[in-house]
């Protein structure tokens, strides 16, 4: 299922956190137990206050509660409103 979003809205692919201990067995965190998520942007709408601020790939953070969720068994996406997205990760 393809979709572009439109308006002031981005397509975002849910990001599944990991740690690892210190003997490197990795953890892999609930996104269930915070009250935000982390996901990577996969499509953005044609509006220009979106295309200056996000680009394709970009991990964002956003409210566990924003959004509409969009999943089947292969996938979990969220189109999310500009004003839903809290902040971008920058490495």
């Amino acid at each position: 299922m393809n979709i572009r979003p439109i308006g002031q809205r981005v397509l975002v692919e849910i990001i599944t956190l990991e740690e690892k201990t210190s003997t490197g067995i990795i953890l892999i965190q609930n996104n269930e137990e915070k009250n935000y998520r982390i996901g990577q942007i996969i499509s953005l709408s044609n509006d220009s206050e979106i295309i200056e601020q996000f680009k394709v790939n970009d991990k964002i953070i956003f409210s566990k509660k924003s959004g509409i969720k969009i999943s089947n068994s292969s996938f979990e996406k969220t189109l999310l409103e500009l004003d839903e997205i809290l902040g971008v990760i920058e490495n």
